[in-house]
């Protein structure tokens, strides 16, 4: 919500189990008050005549409602600001799914060759074709070729 502040008044210091925290009563042009904790002696999140978008919660003390304000939060998520020039199309999302795809399916068909052949006694050029063709299976759906007496080929 937005509003406009009229007051601004430091009443007080105290430590928490979060640390040092300066109270502040804030009165806005609406006659809306409440408090403010900083984390600093100066705070600068609210100045007399200024519009400020706020946050309120409230809390009950010895039978009276206080109004606990904040700065709104700006927070957007995802890492990503809303820059229209940051945007990526669908299209490079799905170019950059796939790209990440397959380098998974790569690192996972590597560690398989490498694994097939530790036990076959297979060399470095070996692991790379092997790696290649369980790549292929896993983006593709090709499956290798079979001979006649059972062994699948490159291997």
């Amino acid at each position: 919500m937005e509003k406009v502040v009229k007051s601004v008044k430091q009443v007080g210091d105290f430590e928490s189990q979060y640390g040092h925290f300066y109270k502040w009563l804030l009165e806005f042009e609406d006659g809306f008050k409440g408090e403010y904790l900083s984390k600093t002696e100066t705070q600068n999140k609210f100045i007399e005549g200024q519009t400020a978008s706020i946050e309120v919660t409230t809390r009950d003390y010895n039978g009276t409602t206080i109004n606990k304000i904040k700065p709104a939060s700006t927070f957007q998520g995802g890492g990503l600001k809303s820059n229209t020039s940051s945007k990526m199309s669908k299209e490079e999302w799905n170019a950059k799914d796939k790209k990440k795809e397959i380098a998974i399916a790569k690192q996972v068909s590597l560690k398989c060759a490498i694994d097939y052949c530790i036990a076959n006694d297979g060399g470095p050029a070996e692991i790379i074709e092997i790696a290649d063709t369980f790549t292929e299976w896993i983006i593709n759906d090709v499956k290798p070729k079979s001979t006649n007496n059972g062994t699948d080929l490159p291997f």
